[in-house]
């Protein structure tokens, strides 16, 4: 019993390591420009390991896409929890988001890059689709729970939801690309207004 749990132990810190090393990987080089070469050596280990654990390096991907997202939502379940009115709630799941991914750029970088292996890898493409679209669906059901659910259709919801998406991760993406770093006292002023303005353009009030 004591030597599978040692067993079991050295398997699992194996695994965290070639993890840790591709994200950190893909954040330093990018997703396309890293090898399971580049994962084994950084993580010190064959790569008949690495197979061991993932099939392809797309599996790695999806892996770190479900990890991150998880964290993400986690983060913004707990910061929307605690407001008291609906524009309130809506304006710290933005928040929430823009914060969070600016702390953790390696994340930022595969949420975006990960995208591009949807048409790179199309026979690939669903198990990376399967965490995107948990994302959208928890930004569906935190921005129907934040507004008047009955007001709207399940198509709309899910379009304020990938409409908030894009305007996180694009937001902060364009940053990155122009060498801007982001001021949350700054920054975040305009992208809310717009998003809550055309919410309540659309006939929404809090």
């Amino acid at each position: 019993m004591v030597a599978e749990k040692r067993v079991q132990r050295r398997v699992l810190a194996t695994r965290q390591r070639l993890v840790k090393s591709a994200l950190a990987l893909f954040a330093k080089r990018g997703i396309y420009e890293t090898t399971v070469e580049d994962i084994t050596e950084a993580a010190d280990v064959g790569k008949g390991t690495f197979y061991e654990h993932f099939s392809f390096k797309v599996a790695i991907v999806q892996h770190l896409l479900h990890q991150g997202f998880d964290e993400l939502l986690g983060h913004s379940r707990r910061e929307v929890q605690s407001a008291a009115t609906r524009r309130e709630r809506v304006k710290r799941l933005l928040s929430a988001q823009f914060q969070f991914l600016d702390e953790r750029r390696d994340l930022l970088i595969l949420f975006h890059q990960a995208r591009g292996m949807l048409k790179v890898h199309p026979d690939e493409s669903r198990i990376l689709q399967k965490e995107y679209r948990s994302y959208i669906r928890f930004l569906e059901d935190a921005l129907g729970t934040s507004l008047d659910r009955r007001r709207y259709s399940s198509i709309t919801l899910k379009q304020m939801a990938c409409a908030m998406a894009g305007l996180v991760t694009g937001y902060l993406s364009y940053l990155v690309i122009i060498g801007e770093r982001f001021d949350p006292t700054r920054d975040l002023k305009v992208p809310t207004r717009i998003f809550l303005e055309g919410i309540g353009a659309d006939g929404w009030h809090d």
